[in-house]
């Protein structure tokens, strides 16, 4: 009788302690499964990814030009702001340089980050907020490098677009049904900090408390038939 009741206990106890969480494994699967990944990424946010700048013949100043005032960059490269033809320069210092008149752009300024922003968003809700983060980005930047620029728009997704005020370049997206999987991804793999471990102490814990729970109730079924086989042979 002491071994069924120690089995009881350990089951009830593993039981205690995993369910919690089995219950958010759950819940966050089922998020997951249910909402499209398109949607959590937002694309339906999203329009003019493609940066078509046309020829080197179609901009005022020559690649030379540039190659020969930048002697220091190592990489040139025609790109576009709002249709806009641009060259970045990747070197000691990114710059980014009017295709056209050779004018210094970067920093990009806020009204220009807002300018991008607009031209990449495809809803329907006008620019909120714009602010400037350089230092303690929010948890839905995960790693990307600051500083960036954080539009806001006021639609029904509380949309959110960071633009690189270095670059010009539209970086990243955010909506609140992409922070409700961010959120329930961080219950999911147990990664409280950065919420990109799959393999943290945490979960590998817990992975055991349920492999032990499961191997719990093996002993506690084991103990249930061993005793009605008992009570079969006295009848």
């Amino acid at each position: 009788m002491k071994a069924i009741r120690l089995s009881r206990k350990v089951h009830k106890w593993f039981a205690l302690v995993l369910g919690i969480q089995l219950f958010l494994w759950a819940l966050s699967g089922f998020y997951m499964v249910v909402v499209n990944i398109d949607i959590i990424h937002g694309d339906m946010l999203v329009q003019n990814m493609d940066r078509n700048v046309g020829s080197y013949s179609q901009v005022g100043i020559p690649l030379e030009q540039v190659a020969d005032q930048y002697p220091d960059s190592s990489n040139i490269t025609l790109t576009a702001v709002v249709e806009r033809p641009a060259y970045l320069i990747d070197g000691p210092t990114t710059r980014l340089l009017d295709a056209n008149t050779g004018a210094l752009m970067s920093p990009i300024s806020k009204d220009i980050a807002a300018q991008i922003a607009t031209y990449h968003y495809a809803g329907d809700g006008v620019v909120s907020r714009i602010q400037l983060l350089e230092t303690d980005p929010p948890t839905e930047l995960q790693s990307t490098a600051l500083p960036l620029w954080r539009v806001d728009f006021d639609d029904v997704w509380n949309s959110s677009f960071y633009i690189n005020p270095n670059t010009g370049q539209f970086t990243t997206r955010r909506h609140s049904l992409w922070r409700v999987f961010d959120f329930l991804w961080m219950l999911h793999v147990m990664d409280y900090d950065t919420r990109d471990d799959i393999n943290n102490n945490i979960l590998r814990i817990f992975s055991v408390f349920g492999t032990l729970f499961g191997l719990s109730g093996v002993w506690l079924l084991f103990y249930s038939f061993n005793r009605r086989r008992k009570v079969g042979t006295a009848k």
